[in-house]
């Protein structure tokens, strides 16, 4: 019997859609992400986010208010999250909640864009 080569998902890209892609990608850049504004790509280490714009407005709707602040589109695990908070607040991060650990013991935060996208980053702790 001939072995099935094994396949493994090498990234991962959230896709959202925006009525300023403009404005998300420059918020996205002040933070330190790679951005390709032809294409709407926003990418740091593993972390990739891919934006259309989309018209009318209306039609964009981030997350339901009935979520509140603990609403995230994307979560990512990160190496260093107290840095990484500390960089983001340095280059002025729209801080959805801020640095803290939580309960099930990994230390979060997250950011809001302009778009009112919420974007999660943390870290286990022992």
């Amino acid at each position: 019997m001939n072995a099935v080569p094994s396949s493994r998902i090498t990234h991962f890209s959230a896709v959202f859609f925006v009525s300023d892609r403009k404005a998300v990608l420059d918020y996205y850049r002040q933070l330190g992400f790679w951005c390709d504004e032809e294409m709407g790509f926003a990418e740091r280490d593993g972390l990739q986010m891919i934006f259309h714009e989309s018209d009318p407005a209306r039609e964009i709707v981030p997350h339901a208010p009935a979520h509140g602040r603990e609403a995230l589109h994307v979560f990512a695990m990160v190496e260093g999250v107290d840095r990484l908070y500390e960089e983001f607040k340095s280059k002025g991060a729209v801080f959805q909640y801020e640095l803290r650990t939580n309960e099930y013991r990994i230390r979060e935060f997250a950011i809001r864009d302009p778009q009112g996208y919420t974007i999660g980053f943390g870290e286990s702790v022992a």
